[in-house]
């Protein structure tokens, strides 16, 4: 009976050094997967654009929108603004619609689209097909071109003095997000702030 009693005891012994082991185990790789997140970069929108520098002031333009409105981007605004460059022949431009308006309620930035190609009256067709009469969207080449915006769907952030935040194509959501992250971060770019952070290691 003692030998009995003797076992069980060692064996809870070593069940509760099992379970400290493991305890201690578990805190030890979270520890390292916390580094490992803290090296991984960022998913972010790539910014491909020689003309645009973050922080510099934005192309100023006037013109009247698809509706007749007159709209100004650039300058000093109530809101961010965010400007989604778009096309028709563009089917990723197309399914981002929703979460690009998501997005920019979340963040409370004023939305603009701006599109080319095809004719005014086709895009006209897209905006009411795709509910979008209460945006504003733009049907210019010019703005693209004084943009330098070469591969869409494309985006730019604004801050309310009219300066150049964050851009970038966006693919989804999580590239959209990432511009406001950028500027959340103190960079123009993810791909800036991965470089800042590199320089400090």
């Amino acid at each position: 009976m003692e030998l009995i009693k003797d076992v069980l005891i060692a064996s809870q012994i070593v069940l509760w050094l099992a379970v400290l082991s493991l305890a201690l185990a578990v805190f030890a790789l979270s520890r390292q997967v916390a580094r490992l997140f803290d090296r991984i970069p960022p998913a972010g929108a790539l910014s491909v654009n020689a003309l645009l520098v973050p922080g510099e002031r934005a192309p100023l333009v006037e013109s009247d929108d698809i509706w007749g409105i007159p709209t100004v981007i650039g300058g000093p605004q109530a809101d961010l603004s965010l400007l989604f460059f778009i096309s028709l022949d563009c089917p990723i431009c197309k399914s981002l619609l929703p979460v690009v308006r998501s997005v920019a309620a979340s963040e409370a930035a004023n939305l603009v689209f701006i599109g080319d190609g095809a004719e005014l009256d086709d895009h006209r067709r897209f905006a009411e097909s795709a509910s979008l009469e209460q945006c504003s969207y733009l049907y210019s080449e010019a703005v693209g071109r004084r943009y330098a915006v070469g591969k869409l769907p494309y985006a730019v952030l604004l801050d309310r003095a009219g300066l150049i935040l964050s851009f970038g194509i966006v693919n989804n959501r999580e590239h959209l997000e990432s511009l406001f992250v950028a500027n959340d971060l103190g960079a123009g770019t993810v791909q800036q702030y991965v470089a800042q952070q590199t320089e400090r290691v």
